[in-house]
């Protein structure tokens, strides 16, 4: 176990985007300033934790932010929410959890077990099911594992809360999301709770620690070359490829209520090549083509770089004439097996009607 220091926390916080760069930035901020400011009022400082630490049997539970038409920019938090959902398992369960985990290795979710453990005394474990962020909650490894999804809690901004007695990942994501809109736009949700065994067998080991490592690279004043290079040593980056946007184009469809949402499909101009670049969004980047052809797909991670400065760069840089470094870097190994890769694929099989060579 070790405690984790305002400057890791803010280099998780900047490795979270990079693998997570669809993020509302003002929403990631504002959790890192939330967690921030209960370390400072606190005495419980954040820990972390391996799972190997852990007894085989100690239960542990995954934590992350629900959401379904707004982020919580929009309707914030109290700060209370997470406590809530996780006491309402342990109630259920009938004991209590050794820790606490993202659902999500990317994004806001990091984020969200270092400020709940410090509310609820419990260390964070530094292991993730995603390996990034995937449009919907069931599109973890542990739903191929064939673990239970629930109990669940979950509780909305205006202090409303639910507990969800569901085991099936796929029906807990239609509830769960029904709730987050019915709560306001939001659920702090706490589910898959799990034997420490099976998390060290099924998660992905190291999230967290990995992601402060590449927000330290990340944070530092050199280069964007120096970035990408050092980037290229703890990350299996497959292309960094810097394009000028040249179209920007959301798709006419609407989609179903178990897909995710803002269909857009965004081209740029290849600045060494010529070639042409294409990134189909939803929710997430899910498809990376060259010239036609499929380069990168989900579960790969598609992210955004500022060519100037190595900076993570979002959504709200995705417009025409702008300058942007496309990176795509492996998932965890255990995302490329034939049920995994459909699995991550379900959301957007409209993207993925065709076989590819990944």
């Amino acid at each position: 176990m070790k405690s984790l220091t305002e400057p890791e926390i803010a280099h998780l916080h900047t490795g979270a985007r990079f693998l997570g760069c669809a993020v509302d930035p003002q929403w990631a901020r504002d959790q890192l300033e939330r967690t921030l400011a209960q370390m400072r009022g606190s005495t419980v400082a954040p820990k972390l934790m391996a799972v190997d630490e852990f007894d085989d049997d100690e239960t542990l539970l995954a934590v992350g932010y629900v959401n379904r038409g707004l982020p919580t920019t929009e309707l914030r938090p109290v700060g209370d929410e997470f406590v809530t959902s996780v006491k309402l398992v342990e109630q259920r369960l009938g004991k209590p959890v050794a820790g606490i985990f993202p659902l999500a290795g990317a994004g806001i979710n990091p984020l969200v077990p270092v400020l709940a453990g410090m509310q609820l005394d419990l260390p964070v474990v530094d292991v993730d099911t995603q390996g990034r962020v995937f449009p919907l909650l069931y599109q973890s490894l542990l739903t191929l594992a064939k673990l239970s999804v629930g109990p669940v809690g979950a509780t909305g901004p205006t202090g409303e809360s639910a507990l969800l007695d569901v085991t099936e990942p796929r029906r807990a994501e239609r509830l769960v999301r029904a709730l987050a809109g019915e709560f306001g736009g939001w659920s702090a949700t706490a589910l898959y709770p799990i034997q420490a065994r099976n998390l060290a067998e099924h998660g992905i080991i190291g999230t967290i620690s990995l992601l402060i490592r590449a927000g330290e690279i990340l944070d530092r004043d050199v280069s964007a070359e120096a970035k990408h290079a050092a980037l290229r040593r703890i990350f299996d980056v497959r292309y960094i490829i810097r394009g000028r946007i040249i179209d920007v184009t959301g798709l006419s469809y609407s989609p179903t209520a178990d897909q995710p949402d803002l269909p857009t499909s965004i081209v740029l101009l290849d600045l060494q090549q010529g070639r042409i670049l294409q990134l189909e969004f939803q929710n997430e980047f899910l498809l990376f083509m060259v010239d036609g052809a499929v380069q990168a797909q989900i579960p790969d991670i598609i992210t955004l770089l500022h060519p100037e400065s190595g900076t993570v760069a979002g959504l709200e840089d995705l417009w025409t004439g702008n300058v942007l470094d496309v990176v795509v870097v492996a998932n965890d190994a255990k995302w490329y097996s034939d049920a995994a890769k459909r699995l991550a694929r379900s959301a957007a099989e409209h993207l993925f009607s065709r076989e590819s060579d990944l």
